[in-house]
Order: structure tokens, then sequence, then C-alpha cells
């Protein structure tokens, strides 16, 4: 029997009360991506007659694309946490859409089903953000009196005049709106986004009418990810090297790519290596405690290392963000005094608040994959459970098992973003003050600082999601198909 598009998303929208869940989880994530996306639209759009803003970073045309960049890279986090909240309950959507082949769908209308599940969902969150953005311009309309800088062309576009002066202007860009196009094209990119990739998710999985099967070998993690990502961060830390080998000293375009080339070797093997991570923590631990908490959790990182790595890789590239902030921050410190300059101060500030708010969203991830991982493995928990094991040692295991790896990753991911800035920037302030060579010193304590704070909010985030584990060791649970 086929389906039409009305019984398909009929179908999308009905669930259980982990689909519901999970669909609101998702909606949460779409609507902040789509806030950052309108956000970034809305500093494009700033000509040089609007404003003034209060922020400077919005006062200067130069440095616009800073801050697009900056609302751009905070939806990494994002969708790495929308990610997390798609696989909510996904056991039981599978057996949902077993029972749809058995009313005679097709393998290929199941399919649709769980892609227009997550467009829908995505979709209900876009239009959360739209509000959400169009709410925001309405409440941070007022004027403000204070300290502004407004920033001219002159000699017909030759040169700039900027001047600050005591006024009255706004807070945000609100007199600034996008052509109506654009707006309607980012509203729409997310959930369109969001059905694709679950289509692509779902492209090697089997919807037969007496269960789901995945078309995939588990296959043990590789070192090539290790091999980027030492490459990339050596290519980075010695970039002047890199650099007068490739001629682009005087070449700016030759320059930025090689840059973005290393950075996204150094990302690429981050996120692909968390795997091999886990999987090598959880060997050596095993082979080597005798606490059956570690051995536990260590036999689960050997046994599904992917699931760890989906749940800190995004986590892991927001360290390396904060830490390279840390070393830039260091940086500017030597070469001026950005604490007496509003500029600086302001600059450091929106990237303090960016780094923080991606380092808080990849938490809330990393809270959705524990509490996932927890329910999913009911059936294992309740057998440990009536064997004898201890509540409080499955505790301390979850902890473990969403910990560890960060625990060894986060330092490697802290010195990598380190590394990256000093290599780019220098490791002295002679070419910047054309005086006496003077060392940058290395912040320590400001990356042992970020370090410290993502494992803290870390632990907490997986701390919150033992709530799930009482209802999981119940017995009952043995029963779980």
């Amino acid at each position: 029997m086929s389906a039409g598009w009305a019984t398909v998303g009929w179908l999308a929208g009905r669930g259980g009360t982990t689909d519901r869940v999970r669909i609101a989880l998702t909606a949460v994530g779409a609507a902040l991506a789509t806030l950052a996306l309108l956000a970034a639209a809305t500093v494009i759009a700033i000509d040089p007659d609007d404003g003034p803003y209060r922020p400077e970073v919005l006062a200067q045309p130069g440095l616009h694309v800073g801050v697009v960049t900056a609302l751009l890279l905070l939806c990494v986090p994002v969708l790495g946490f929308t990610g997390q909240c798609a696989r909510v309950g996904a056991p039981a959507r599978d057996r949902r859409l077993a029972a749809i082949r058995l009313a005679g769908a097709t393998p290929r209308e199941a399919r649709t089903v769980a892609s227009l599940e997550s467009g829908l969902a995505a979709g209900l969150g876009s239009v959360a953000g739209a509000a959400l953005y169009f709410l925001a311009r309405a409440l941070l309309a007022d004027p403000v009196t204070g300290m502004f800088t407004r920033t001219q062309y002159v000699d017909g576009g030759a040169g700039m005049l900027t001047e600050t002066y005591a006024g009255t202007g706004l807070l945000l860009p609100t007199d600034v709106l996008p052509p109506v196009w654009t707006l309607a094209l980012l509203v729409l990119a997310v959930p369109v986004a969001a059905a694709v990739s679950s289509a692509l998710a779902l492209r090697r999985v089997a919807i037969g009418p007496l269960g789901v099967i995945r078309r995939r070998t588990r296959r043990p993690p590789r070192l090539l990810p290790a091999v980027l990502f030492i490459g990339g961060v050596a290519g980075l830390a010695l970039f002047s090297s890199v650099v007068q080998v490739f001629g682009a000293g005087d070449r700016p375009s030759l320059l930025g790519l090689l840059f973005f080339v290393l950075l996204l070797l150094v990302l690429i093997g981050l996120l692909a290596g968390s795997a091999t991570l886990a999987a090598l923590v959880g060997t050596f631990i095993a082979r080597r405690t005798g606490s059956p908490s570690l051995l536990i959790a260590a036999r689960r990182l050997v046994a599904d290392p992917y699931a760890a790595s989906r749940a800190f890789g995004v986590l892991l590239v927001a360290v390396v963000f904060a830490a390279g902030a840390q070393a830039y921050r260091a940086f500017l410190l030597a070469v001026t005094s950005p604490y007496e300059n509003p500029f600086y101060r302001q600059t450091m500030d929106l990237v303090q608040l960016v780094i923080l708010v991606a380092i808080a969203l990849a938490c809330l991830g990393l809270l959705v994959a524990a509490a996932e991982g927890v329910v999913t493995r009911r059936r294992t928990l309740a057998a440990l459970t009536a064997a004898g094991t201890p509540t409080r040692t499955l505790r301390r295991a979850v902890l473990v098992e969403s910990l560890l790896p960060l625990f060894v990753a986060g330092p490697l991911a802290a010195v990598a973003g380190v590394l990256t800035v000093r290599g780019v920037v220098g490791t002295t302030t002679g070419d910047y003050l054309g005086g006496r060579m003077e060392p940058i010193p290395v912040p320590w304590g400001g990356t042992a600082l970020v370090v410290v704070i993502t494992l803290a909010v870390a632990l907490l985030a997986v701390s919150a999601s033992l709530a799930f584990l009482r209802a999981s060791t119940d017995i009952v649970e043995l029963r779980t198909g």
C-alpha cells in the first residue's frame, strides 16, 4: 500500500513520549541555529550610515567579518547538540518504523517518515527562532545613552575616519533588517538541512516489517585521525616555516588558505580521532584496573567508542577555540593595552561570551548523549543490578565512561589551541613593537582554567543524566525488547 504525502506527514507527527522529547529537543537546537544565522545576516546587512551601536566591534566595518565568523562558529556546538537530540529514543523510533512497514508502507516511505519528522521538528524550532529574533529586535529598539564610535569613509572610500563621542544610539543593530528573501532562506535552510541529514543517516538502514537492520560493520577506530591532528597542530605551530615553504608571505589569499586547511585538519582529526582515543583509553584502563565501576566503563568504551566520541567531540572543538582565545589574549596584552582600549576589551569580551555559550551548548549535548546512553542500555543495567551490582557502582561507571576520555583529550585540545595561535601570531613582540624582542608569555593559568571549567561543567551535565539511572535499573526493564 502506497502512502501519500499527507499520510506520511501525519505519521511523522505521531509517536510516544521519547519521540515527543526528541522533537522538542531538536526544535530547541534548530531555534538556536536560526537565531545565530539571522544575527549573522543582520551584521552583514549593516551599512556605514547605520547606527551608531554601543559595541565597537559593530561600529568598525572591518570587524564585521569577525563577528559573523563567531556567530557561524557558534552554530557548530548547536548542530552537535541537535545531532545528539536526534538520537534520543532511537530504538523506539526504529520499532515504530517497523510497525509502519507492517502496515504496508514501503522502505522508502518509512525512511521518509523519519526524515520528515526531523524536518518538521526543525521547522517548528526555526519558526520559534525567527520569532525570538523579531522579539529581541522589538525589546532592544529603544536608544541608549553612552559613548559611541562612528566610522565614515572619506576621499571616495580611500580612507576611513573614526570618531568617538558621547550621545545616544542603539545597543544592537535593531535598525537593520536583512532582505526578506534572505530571512526566508535562512529560516527554511535549517529544517531542510535537518531532513537531509536524517535521510543521509538512514541511507544504510533497511527497515523491514520484522525490525530494523543497519547495514554496517563496526570497524575499529583508525590512527589516521591522530595523524591528521598531529600534522595540523605541527603545521600551525610552525606556521611561519610553512609560509616560507609555500612562498605565501606576500600572497594573502594563499596565506589564508594555508591557515584554513591546517585548522581544518586539526578539527577533523580531533573529531574523528575521539573514537580512537576513547578505545585506547578504555583498553588501557580495562587491562589494569580492579575497580568494578572502572572496568564497566572501560569495557563500554572499548565496545562502542563511537558513542563516546559523539558525546564529547564538539566539546573538544570548543576547548580548542577557548584555549586559542587565551593565547590571543596574552598576545594582545603583550603588544597593547586592551584594558585601556575599549575596542580590545569589547572584542575579547565578545569572544569569551561566544566561547562560554559554545561550551555550555556542547555540555548540553553531552548531557543528552549520557541520558540517551543510560536509557538505551536499560536492559543491560537492569541485568547488572539483578546480578548484584550496587547502584552506586553503576553511577560511577556512567560518570567515568562519559568523562574519562575528556580528561585525557581536554588538555590535548587546549595545548593544540595555544600552539595554533602562538604559531600564527608569533612568540615575541619585536615584530609588532619595532623594539627589543620580548617573549609573549604562555597563558598556562588561563588555559588550565579553561580545561578545569570545561571538565566541571561536563561533570555537572553528566551528573544530571544520572536521574534516569534509577528507572533504567528497575528489574522490570529485563523484559524490554
